[in-house]
Parts: structure tokens; sequence; C-alpha cells
């Protein structure tokens, strides 16, 4: 159990191909040469590495419709034209923006739940990872929280996709307590306001520039989201 609450949803996020352009691979240096220390190739990542961190910072700070690809060239200490080595346009650096820092959040929630033991309530393990990562990291909480909402047709399906599998993945959590009742003709739609409970509780705590307060919240969303699964109804 304590392992399978998240894996569809990390699967769609490393298999899901961005619109940026596919990083061609570099040819290998003369001799072997290295600069600094890294390969070509190793240069490569890591300025791509910079590129979607501070694309994460600056959108975060400034928003997206006030943040130019200078800027964000400017925070990555590169130039415009590796900018455009992997990104079509400042759309394209959100979407980048966005995947990157949901896969962090999925990652830690993973690797949380698969280090769970038998007697952990998964419920408990999830919402905590979630909350303590955003509140780890308020410029990618920003992202995922605010700043990556309509910002172009291609984020918005990246998160109608995720929210999809959250959904699924909470509606056959419920199944294992209700099958009859996760089975119903209402009970898609219920397991997406389940999912909206946490994320739509951390919008509001991230519009309020009260994300710090988050931890204080978990017994609470833990309890209401049982309770609204009835997965432990003798408690």
């Amino acid at each position: 159990m304590t392992g399978s609450l998240f894996p569809v949803v990390a699967h769609t996020l490393t298999a899901e191909r961005s619109p940026a352009r596919e990083i061609a691979a570099a040819p290998p240096p003369p001799s072997g040469r290295r600069y600094r220390g890294l390969s070509a190739d190793e240069r490569r990542a890591d300025q791509r590495r910079r590129l979607v961190r501070s694309a994460i910072e600056e959108f975060a700070a400034r928003g997206y419709h006030h943040t130019s690809v200078e800027d964000i060239v400017r925070s990555a200490r590169t130039s415009r034209t590796a900018f455009y080595a992997f990104f079509d346009n400042r759309e394209d650096a959100m979407y980048g923006a966005v995947q990157t820092s949901l896969r962090a959040l999925l990652d830690t929630m993973r690797a949380k739940l698969d280090a769970a033991g038998p007697g952990d309530n998964p419920i408990e393990v999830g919402v905590r990872a979630y909350v303590d990562c955003l509140v780890a990291d308020p410029a990618a909480a920003r992202i995922i929280l605010l700043e990556g909402v309509g910002t172009s047709p291609e984020v918005n399906a990246l998160r109608s996709r995720i929210r999809r599998e959250l959904a699924e993945l909470i509606r056959d959590l419920w199944a294992r307590s209700d099958a009859d009742a996760a089975a119903s003709p209402q009970a898609a739609a219920i397991s997406v306001g389940v999912f909206g409970i946490l994320f739509e509780s951390m919008v509001h705590l991230a519009e309020t520039n009260r994300l710090d307060d988050a931890p204080a919240h978990i017994p609470a969303l833990v309890t209401a989201i049982d309770r609204v699964l009835a997965l432990h109804p003798d408690e």
C-alpha cells in the first residue's frame, strides 16, 4: 500500500514530453577534454538545470507576466543563445518550471510512502510529504499552486493530467475501504473534490502569504480526507 499512491503520476511526469526542444546529444569533447571538471554533456545538463531553476525563482518572485527571458538568463548567468537552445519561448520555460517542480514534489512523496511502515496511515504520510515539500521550496510551491495556472494550453493540460491521475489514485484508495461507494457514478467527482481539499487549502495559504503555517494544518487535513473516504470508520 505504502508505495502505490503516486507511481502513476510520477510515470506521467517522467514519460511526458515537454514542448521544449529535445536536447540534442552533444558531440564528445575532443581528446576527452573537460572544462572546470565537467564534460560537454555535463555542462549542457548543468546549464539547463540552472535555467529551469532560474525560471522557477523568477516566475515565483516577479509573476509570469512580469518575467522576461532576459530576467531568466541574467539569473542563470548564461546567454539568450543558451536559453533558446533549450526552450522555444517563455511559455516553454514555464512548462519546464512546472514539470520540474511537480516531479520533485512527487518524487519526495513517493520516497516517503515507500519508506512508510505497515502501521502508518498512508494519507497522513502523503499529506505530510506534500506539505513539507511545498514549505521547503516556496518558489516551486508558488509555481505549482499559483503562477503555473493559465499560462499556456500545454501547462494547463499537464496540470489537468496530474489532477486526473491523483483523483484516480484517491478513488483506488477509497475502494479499499468501500468498494461500492468508490464504484458509484459520483465517485470520480468526489475523488477530484478530495484532492481539492488538499490542493486548494495550500493555494489559500500561498495566496495569503501564510504557506509557512501549512504544517499546522496537517492533522485537520488528514482527518477531513479520512472522514470523506471513510478510511477509518471505527475511529
